[in-house]
């Protein structure tokens, strides 16, 4: 009796499978579909928000920022990255130090990594550049602050390479 209804039974479900085959390959069509739309519109809200960082960052920084007589270069680029979903800025400011000997030239360059929203300092970086012409010609630089939440560094390039992921990303 059970082989009797095993051969029925696995009729039906022959059958059935069949049908559903269809149906599985609809529902992956429109899954499929719904993926492109919610991928198109992420990155129009993705879009968006980099547009809303970008105006908010300027705001920051003309609100926090300001040239002096001693101002050589004062810019800032920005970021939101999408990861973290945070708007990030990082402002490069050169500025005459005069720490170099009477007749010498001595500029500063400070950079610094913020969180726009958060008015959080995210990273450092400060070094001196002296050029001293008398009694000899004498060029150096010295890095006074190089961190990154914390991580140490030695120099621009290692800065660069430690908050390259806040700006990228």
């Amino acid at each position: 009796m059970t082989k009797r209804l095993a051969v029925p039974l696995c009729f039906f479900v022959m059958i059935a499978a069949g049908c559903d085959s269809d149906r599985i390959s609809k529902l992956e069509k429109e899954n499929q579909e719904m993926k492109a739309k919610l991928d198109k519109s992420n990155a129009a809200i993705e879009y968006d928000l980099q547009a809303k960082c970008s105006k908010d960052a300027r705001v920051w920084f003309n609100e926090n920022w300001q040239r002096d007589k001693d101002t050589l270069l004062l810019d800032y680029s920005n970021h939101y990255n999408v990861k973290q979903n945070k708007c990030f800025i990082l402002i490069e400011y050169h500025f005459n130090s005069h720490l170099a000997y009477t007749g010498g030239n001595s500029w500063t360059n400070d950079m610094t990594l913020m969180n726009v929203y958060e008015n959080s300092k995210y990273a450092e970086f400060t070094e001196n550049h002296i050029t001293n012409w008398k009694p000899t010609i004498e060029t150096r630089e010295e890095v006074i602050t190089c961190d990154v939440l914390g991580e140490k560094c030695k120099t621009a390039d290692e800065f660069n390479n430690l908050s390259r992921p806040y700006m990228n990303d």
